[in-house]
Parts: C-alpha cells; structure tokens; sequence
C-alpha cells in the first residue's frame, strides 16, 4: 500500500478536471443553446415581416394587426424585443 498517496492524488486530480468541464462546459452548452433559440425567433420574424412588406408598395404605407411601428422600425407586437429598423 505504498502507492496510497498517488492513487488519492490522482483521484482528485480527475475530480478538478471533471469539476471544471461541469462549471465551464455546461453554462457555455446552455448560453450556446439559449442564443440559437434566440437567433430562431429573429430569423422568423424577419422572414414573415419581410413577406408581409412585399405584399405593400412602401414600409411607409405597411399596417397590419401583427406588427407595430415604432420611430424608424417594425416590432412584433406580441414580442417587443423583435424589431427591424426600415431606414
């Protein structure tokens, strides 16, 4: 039982690089995870406004019961965090 020190030393040895690709690895998956969804939404909006716009002759002239104006963009009326500025 001489090598009692190694083996303990190695077993914490796995246990800080087990810890760190828990604490580092897993947050950096979930933000990664919550930006594409993020990046999703805005991609989807974008696609429906801009066929809405095709549909009008101007964005000056663009209503519809989806989407509202404000100031030099267009934002989704259920979700105010998605905008596209028209300028």
């Amino acid at each position: 039982m001489k090598d009692d020190g190694f083996m303990m030393l190695d077993a914490v040895l796995a246990m800080l690089i087990f810890s760190i690709i828990i604490g580092i690895l897993v947050p950096a998956l979930m933000m990664i995870k919550t930006t594409v969804a993020h990046a999703d939404n805005t991609l989807e909006f974008s696609r429906s406004l801009y066929i809405e716009i095709l549909k009008h002759d101007a964005p000056d002239d663009f209503k519809h019961e989806d989407y509202i104006m404000k100031g030099d963009s267009i934002c989704d009326k259920e979700n105010m965090e998605l905008c596209v500025s028209i300028k």
